[in-house]
């Protein structure tokens, strides 16, 4: 389970190659002779075992096919910092389930509605959502300022459309930051359900001017009300202290304060992060004679004298036949000449 959440963007060939990296590396460990001598050996295969370790060095050397085209906005959430922001994880993970149902439920209830009604009931109406969380939301900010990336990770299987700052100016096929939105909400439009996603919304809406706000506000306004796009936002300020009038992007119903960890969060995260020290120093202990151990010598796979075989006889008995044939009409020209 802890591999599977941290393959974010790993097509089926991304984790094949994983988990023949992983093998690779199982295998170089346990025989390391093979890789420094020409000489064939008698190996035991089932004496190979693939451990974690393997598969986390593996990944490191592996790009998944979602991360080299475009930047993967979401991560998993870390297990160090599980403890401070797995309650809020869950209770927003609860919110969006209401306001924006999977697509295989989603899918069903729309089939069930044809059925009786003859007509689709729609399921979600503007889904929208912002985080908030001001300084101090807890041990998380030491790590990453509001890490909310990893609320995106839990909805992985829908497309992220980024209308950060940083995407609008980096877009290739637009001149200016309004053709850039109406280029992205295309397609979003055309992958539904799919998420359009605002990070740092805070400075989102204090740096852009009054046409690209406009723009946007246009364009969420011409999107059917029943059409399967959230709008996911983040935010380090409540929206009380925006200027202008954010509430038409995000209203008040939708807005999810993230507030600081508890004091079971907290001992929590200290437990786990102890834990965690001590099982690094044990390993690391447990692991230093083996390194210091000489490799054994390997049995050879002995040389087997084989005659040729019955193909390679075949072959040159064609050959001599043909060189006769060729032998003949030349012999036969010289006789009439």
């Amino acid at each position: 389970m802890e591999l599977a959440a941290s393959c974010v963007g790993y097509c089926g060939a991304d984790l094949k190659a994983l988990c023949t990296e992983a093998a690779i590396r199982a295998f170089r460990e346990k025989y390391p002779q093979v890789y420094t001598s020409d000489d064939k050996f008698l190996i035991d295969v089932e004496s190979v075992k693939v451990e974690k370790y393997h598969f986390i060095e593996a990944m490191s050397t592996i790009t998944p096919a979602a991360h080299r085209g475009s930047v993967v906005q979401s991560r998993p959430l870390s297990l160090v910092v599980a403890p401070c922001l797995q309650r809020h994880l869950q209770n927003v993970m609860n919110y969006i389930s209401d306001i924006f149902p999977p697509l295989t439920v989603s899918s069903e209830l729309t089939k069930l509605s044809m059925l009786s009604y003859g007509s689709a009931i729609p399921l979600v109406y503007r889904p929208r959502l912002l985080l908030c969380g001001g300084d101090g939301v807890g041990l998380v900010n030491i790590l990453h300022p509001l890490d909310f990336s990893n609320f995106l990770h839990e909805l992985e299987k829908f497309p992220v459309h980024s209308l950060g700052l940083p995407s609008l100016l980096s877009d290739p096929s637009a001149k200016t930051p309004e053709e850039a939105v109406v280029h992205i909400f295309g397609e979003a439009r055309r992958a539904t359900p799919s998420i359009l996603y605002i990070p740092q919304f805070n400075l989102w809406w204090d740096t852009a001017h009054e046409q690209l706000r406009a723009v946007l506000l246009t364009l969420l306004e011409e999107l059917p009300s029943d059409l399967p796009i959230l709008l996911l936002g983040t935010s380090s300020i409540s929206l009380a202290e925006f200027d202008g009038n954010p509430y038409s992007i995000f209203p008040q119903r939708s807005v999810y304060q993230v507030d600081k960890p508890s004091t079971e969060d907290r001992s929590l995260f200290f437990d786990h992060l102890i834990e965690a020290a001590m099982s690094v120093l044990l390993e690391f202990v447990t692991k230093r004679p083996k390194e210091s151990a000489s490799l054994p010598e390997l049995p050879k796979v002995p040389k087997v004298a084989s005659g040729p075989k019955v193909s390679e006889l075949k072959a040159k008995v064609e050959a001599e036949q043909h060189a006769l044939r060729r032998l003949r009409m030349c012999l036969r020209d010289v006789c009439n000449r």
